[in-house]
């Protein structure tokens, strides 16, 4: 599940050593300014670990007449538990399979790896056409796919990437057909599309993928050719499906026409890639880079749907919204009774009031809003983000 790793939120100093993980966001200083008392970005428990009496932090902030402080709360969510408590709750809650996850993902990895070192380097289709019937078969049974995407180390940010951008485009593909708006062989097509739809990124420099700088108009060039390079290794592999590989070549084109590299408008733009423009953008939010922070689900989800009709296509929005609801799980939210929670699955029918997760007693309580006629007040998620341009 794509969780937002924290939240920030506002309390009376007298309630810090009741959240021994949160953190200040901003350093305390002295009343000159010239020295910082309590450093922000640290743990509160790890600041009171050294003291005699805890409490003179709170002291501290007392005496320079500070009331309250704003900290940052680290979500602290056990997934495996929280699936537990989910399916007793509503066994109708079905994911992709994690033994397919797992073999798709080492065989994504493989193949991404072997692109990087190889100069001759055929894909294996078979095998990936193999894993495209698994994955797809998996999607059409799933009732949560937010659940089913995965996150990963830094490291390994282009092989989760292409797995989360499968899964996601396979669900999109699945609703697309289910509504009779495109064949059901195309559900597969996007799997694969998903799973290689960026493997031209391997003929880009790691130092520029990876740069923290702002990219030269000649990097943008060499980053935005990586559509071409994908396009060529699935040709020179042997693929020549003409929609997969329309829709790998205009993944990065924009219903509006803003994007690149044919600046298609609308229905010009192939199915395909309508689909992997909503989930390549998604994930791509979603997960930590080296040169940025993850943002939230709901933050990403903000921002597509902002976009519909402009920069996405207003039919792969709609099936965006109800896979994923208005709350995806992962966002942390403020419920109509006060109490902070996790969303873990969405409702069918009933986007506004999701299945949420909740501390008990050391564990985790799963709760149906529906059921316990609550709502949610607000979103936790406090970040910022702009789209990703390639």
């Amino acid at each position: 599940m794509k969780a937002s790793p924290s939240y920030k939120t506002k309390i009376n100093i007298e309630q810090l050593l009741d959240n021994p993980n949160a953190c200040l966001v901003h350093d305390v200083l002295s009343n000159t300014g010239a020295s910082v008392l309590i450093p922000s970005r640290v743990p509160i428990g790890k600041l009171t670990e050294g003291l005699e009496k805890p409490r003179k932090l709170i002291d501290t902030l007392d005496k320079l007449g500070v009331r309250k402080v704003e900290i940052i709360v680290p979500q602290e969510i056990d997934n495996e538990e929280m699936m537990d408590r989910l399916r007793k709750l509503d066994p109708s809650v079905t994911v992709v399979d994690n033994e397919v996850t797992k073999h798709a993902y080492g065989v994504i990895a493989d193949i991404f790896d072997q692109a990087s070192v190889k100069e001759k380097f055929n894909i294996p289709t078979a095998v990936v056409e193999e894993i495209g019937k698994n994955i797809a078969g998996e999607v059409k049974k799933t009732s949560q796919i937010a659940l089913s995407m995965i996150d990963g180390p830094l490291d390994s940010y282009t092989k989760n990437h292409a797995l989360n951008v499968s899964m996601l485009s396979g669900y999109i593909a699945t609703k697309l057909a289910e509504e009779h708006k495109i064949p059901a062989v195309m559900i597969e097509k996007a799997v694969v599309a998903g799973l290689l739809f960026d493997i031209g990124k391997t003929a880009v420099p790691k130092e520029i993928l990876n740069k923290q700088e702002n990219l030269s108009p000649e990097e943008m060039v060499l980053i935005r050719n990586h559509v071409n390079e994908s396009v060529s290794i699935c040709k020179l592999s042997g693929i020549d499906d003409k929609e997969l590989l329309d829709g790998i070549a205009a993944h990065h084109e924009r219903y509006d026409g803003s994007g690149y590299h044919r600046g298609l408008v609308g229905a010009q733009i192939p199915v395909l890639a309508r689909i992997l423009a909503v989930a390549d953008t998604f994930d791509a939010m979603t997960s930590p880079r080296v040169y940025k922070d993850a943002v939230s689900s709901k933050m990403s989800f903000n921002i597509i749907m902002s976009a519909n009709e402009t920069e996405f296509a207003p039919e792969i929005c709609k099936i965006f919204i109800a896979g994923m609801g208005v709350y995806p799980p992962g966002t942390i939210v403020e419920l109509s009774d006060g109490r902070i929670a996790t969303v873990a699955a969405i409702t069918s029918g009933n986007l506004l009031q999701p299945k949420v997760t909740l501390k008990e007693d050391g564990g985790q309580k799963v709760v149906d809003l529906f059921t316990e006629r609550l709502f949610i007040k607000r979103s936790m998620d406090d970040d910022r983000a702009e789209m990703p341009i390639f």
